[in-house]
């Protein structure tokens, strides 16, 4: 992999991950052990919504899924493009290879 200062419309893909310093991305580059790729196996990203009794209620109530988004993200919900960028962030993979798979256009 190789490193490079994140550009300005990237930092704000991150959003707060991005703040103070410019931050430091990495770049897939490939080599022997990747077969020229750039990455070596596989990484799950994902989200997990825990059903406590509040969120039960609101989905019983037929509430908005923008209610349930907020119930969970109070709750500390991790959503599946948070811990993309957080993988990111720490070098484990692109912003490029998570775009790719992950719809980041809400964070622009």
């Amino acid at each position: 992999k190789a490193p490079y200062h994140a550009e300005p419309h990237e930092i704000r893909l991150l959003g707060s991950l991005g703040e103070g310093p410019r931050p430091v991305l990495f770049r897939a580059t490939g080599c022997e052990l990747c077969d020229f790729q750039g990455y070596r196996g596989r990484l799950a990203i994902m989200e997990l919504l825990r059903i406590d009794n509040g969120i039960d209620e609101l989905i019983a109530r037929r509430a908005t899924t923008h209610e349930i988004r907020n119930r969970a993200l109070l709750q500390g919900f991790t959503t599946l493009a948070d811990d993309g960028l957080r993988r990111v962030m720490n070098g484990i993979t692109s912003l490029e290879e998570l775009s790719r798979v992950v719809d980041l256009t809400d964070r622009m």
